[in-house]
């Protein structure tokens, strides 16, 4: 509260010196001092209305850049769709096409099961099935380390 009342009181003091040194003036300097203030406000007032019109201005701009980005956008939206709705029908009439020319457009791979796995080493059912192995003569090793491990 104190720093208030002492700055209402420099005010007050500021303004009543400023007063009494303009009544001390002649009435040339007070005419002079009054033309050079009215000076100033013009100057200040034609910079406001100036800087009001640059912003006039610089929102118009980016209203139309966003305007010429929005058709931009949309005619590239409209040529989007113009092409997917023509490959939709090529897509279609292409499915509606003979059966017979389906066949030239695939190109199937067939493998047959038997060949893919020739020559692999893996090997077949028919050999878990055989009797008689080609390299064993029938007879089964049997060997038991039991009593060997005992003896010693």
């Amino acid at each position: 509260m104190g720093k208030k009342l002492a700055f209402g009181l420099f005010a007050g003091a500021l303004g009543a010196g400023l007063y009494a040194a303009y009544q001390k003036l002649d009435e040339a300097k007070k005419t002079q001092l009054k033309r050079d203030a009215r000076q100033k406000a013009d100057e200040l007032r034609d910079r406001a209305v100036d800087y009001a019109f640059y912003a006039h201005d610089a929102v118009s701009d980016l209203k139309d850049v966003i305007h010429d980005e929005m058709q931009n956008t949309k005619g590239t939206i409209n040529d989007a769709k113009s092409q997917f709705a023509d490959k939709a029908k090529s897509f279609g009439t292409d499915q509606t096409a003979d059966p017979d020319d389906a066949d030239d457009n695939q190109d199937d791979i067939v493998v047959d099961a038997k060949d893919a796995f020739q020559d692999t080493g893996i090997p077949k059912a028919a050999d878990d099935l055989d009797s008689q192995p080609e390299k064993d003569n029938g007879e089964i090793p049997i060997t038991d380390d039991s009593d060997h491990n005992n003896n010693q």
